[in-house]
């Protein structure tokens, strides 16, 4: 990555950890691709930034795959594949919640990623790096969440899984974040809602999105190869400290 910044691509890169991380990576050199739905606000972000906005939605498979193919033909390559695109809804409790509702979160959270993978990993050059942003909700039971939840646990073991086929064979190395509660727009949804316990967090102690956005960087670094098919807490203080990220004390 030193020499030639490799070419990133980034789903859900509108706002959030995905602006944070596209803003990162375009300051360290890199190209990058911003995939989002909203049109305007990663149309905005890239003429900021230099990037190239391709609006998308990652549950629609064809479109995916148009995405990606621009992305390789724009840049000649593409190096990073960053999966951060997801939906929190439906907020329900199981019994309440329409199985339509339910499968579209399964659509954006698990299928989308699929796709980008099936598309994108194909073009990746040996040294190329994947990160899938699952969430601590894959591995903890929420209130109203279940969609969210099973969506994410998904996506951890489908990370696992594509380590375990492509890393040997293909030379690539991938990798799972769960980037903590941080200050996004998804944490406004959820003080609102208060299906449970993350509801009631004030805003002062989430974790802003430049943390995680800096963890994936270090992730995609030669130096980060020791943790290849991981799935790594953004939490960890030793990742943290390596990543460059401020450790976190016990208040925090």
């Amino acid at each position: 990555m030193a020499n030639h910044p490799a070419p990133v691509l980034i789903t859900g890169a509108s706002r959030g950890i995905g602006e944070a991380t596209a803003r990162l990576f375009a300051q360290k050199g890199h190209s990058v691709a911003l995939l989002a739905r909203s049109a305007a606000a990663i149309e905005g972000l890239a003429n900021e930034i230099g990037g190239l906005a391709i609006p998308c939605d990652v549950a629609d498979e064809p479109a995916v795959r148009q995405a990606v193919h621009k992305s390789a033909t724009e840049f000649g390559e593409i190096g990073i594949i960053i999966n951060n695109a997801g939906t929190l809804e439906p907020a329900a409790r199981i019994l309440d919640t329409d199985p339509k509702d339910w499968a579209r979160n399964i659509e954006v959270n698990l299928f989308g990623p699929l796709y980008v993978l099936r598309h994108a990993v194909p073009l990746l050059p040996k040294g190329g790096v994947v990160i899938n942003v699952s969430s601590g909700a894959a591995a903890n039971p929420l209130v109203g969440w279940s969609a969210y939840c099973a969506s994410k646990a998904g996506l951890s073991i489908l990370t696992r899984v594509l380590a375990i086929e492509e890393s040997d064979a293909r030379g690539i190395r991938v990798y799972g974040l769960l980037p903590g509660v941080v200050d996004t727009e998804m944490q406004v949804f959820n003080r609102a809602n208060r299906m449970n316990e993350v509801g009631d967090l004030k805003r002062e102690v989430l974790r802003p999105p430049t943390e995680p956005a800096q963890i994936m960087y270090f992730l995609c670094t030669p130096q980060a190869a020791d943790l290849n098919g991981q799935i790594i807490n953004a939490r960890d203080g030793v990742v943290r400290a390596r990543a460059g990220v401020p450790v976190l004390g016990d208040a925090d």
